[in-house]
């Protein structure tokens, strides 16, 4: 293996970052509705609802038909040539039931589109939730044959076998949002009127799912993937490397955030659960005297990739009794075995999100902010756990 063909390419791929991470200040692209009201992964409220918004020929973007026989095209289903696509109907969270106790009936459809004839399209759409128990394989009942099975996700990775239960890969196909659906709308964009409210919310949600999966603008997209073509074994050397470095950078942040607590919080025995790497990385702070409600205290994740909170690391209080029912202003439920929670914010007040690059460079770089990125953590961990530690 060439080093100094991997520093060049490092180099180089660096300065096509840069040219893009210059292109969205230029645009103003960091300026997204969907960011700012923190909707950038709400599956329901955010893309089912924005996909069925556009799909609905009877919709108010006023094009009609155009968008969904663009998808259509886009998704490769053929199977509509003697419809009239002007009476489709597009539905989100189409309801199938209560789910049996066998998990072999009920759910909700995410997104179901319906042809006059009788045939149907049901969309799985996964953004960051798990699979649910045999889910895919309960859609998969839904009008049998005469209804086309899509597992959606942001990069098209496969369902699990949880949720395929008996369908085989024939029984259904999988979509992305990186390619299909960022091609979709981009030909989405290609009939819209230039400067028209709905080119503006096509083009928002089109950067967002931009954001979600790590992709640029296509000339800078072709580029990097040239460059990374022409250089094989040195990107191979340098993507085996790279989780290594992000988890130790997540693992030294958690290593002394642990430390600080333990000194601080003689009340609570300190402890880290699962690797660095795993959805849930956490830390346990359980009472040193066990409280008659049974409940401890935990720190999750420090992976970035929790999907109980979008990534973003949390102080809770982990109750599988589900009984608690005391909070401050500002706290919040999460779910039944999180009744409590309060949100880790920076010393700017933004969530601490350990999948953020940019704050995993500072931590590596920067030994000031990892140093007040630590005070300013572990001071709020300790003020909730004082706080709710006293209520009990």
């Amino acid at each position: 293996m060439d080093l100094s063909k991997a520093e060049n390419l490092l180099y180089e791929s660096g300065e096509i970052v840069k040219t893009h991470q210059d292109d969205i200040k230029e645009k103003g692209e960091d300026f997204n509705i969907f960011s700012i009201l923190d909707m950038e992964t709400k599956e329901t409220k955010t893309h089912s609802a924005m996909l069925v918004a556009l799909l609905d020929p009877t919709g108010n973007h006023y094009y009609d038909e155009l968008f969904l026989k663009l998808f259509l095209e886009e998704i490769g289903y053929r199977d509509y040539q003697n419809e009239n696509l002007k009476l489709v109907k597009v539905k989100a969270e189409y309801p199938l039931g209560t789910i049996s106790q066998a998990y072999d009936s009920g759910g909700f459809i995410d997104i179901l589109i319906t042809f006059p004839s009788g045939k149907a399209i049901a969309i799985e759409n996964k953004i960051n939730a798990g699979d649910q128990k045999n889910q895919l394989y309960r859609y998969s009942l839904y009008k049998g044959n005469m209804c086309a099975l899509y597992y959606l996700n942001l990069f098209g990775k496969s369902p699990t076998k949880e949720s395929l239960h008996t369908l085989a890969k024939s029984d259904f196909k999988i979509i992305s949002y990186k390619f299909q659906i960022l091609k979709w709308l981009e030909n989405c964009l290609n009939i819209t009127k230039e400067g028209s409210i709905v080119e503006n919310a096509i083009r928002q949600y089109y950067i967002l799912i931009q954001k979600l999966t790590i992709t640029m603008d296509r000339p800078l997209e072709d580029k990097l993937n040239k460059l990374i073509a022409n250089n094989l074994n040195e990107a191979e050397f340098i993507r085996t490397h790279y989780q290594n470095v992000v988890n130790k950078i997540r693992e030294r942040f958690r290593s002394e955030l642990l430390k600080k607590l333990n000194d601080s919080l003689t009340q609570c025995i300190v402890q880290p659960s699962h690797p660095i790497n795993h959805t849930y990385s956490k830390i346990w702070l359980t009472p040193s005297v066990p409280n008659q409600k049974a409940i401890k205290f935990g720190i999750e994740s420090f992976s970035g990739k929790s999907k109980n909170n979008n990534g973003r690391i949390f102080i809770g209080i982990y109750d599988e009794q589900s009984n608690y029912e005391f909070k401050r202003d500002g706290d919040y439920r999460l779910s039944s075995c999180w009744p409590v929670v309060s949100d880790i914010t920076t010393p700017d007040q933004n969530p601490l999100n350990l999948g953020s690059m940019q704050t995993l460079e500072k931590l590596n770089s920067d030994e000031n902010y990892f140093e007040n990125m630590l005070e300013a953590s572990s001071g709020q961990i300790i003020n909730f756990i004082r706080t709710y530690f006293e209520e009990n």
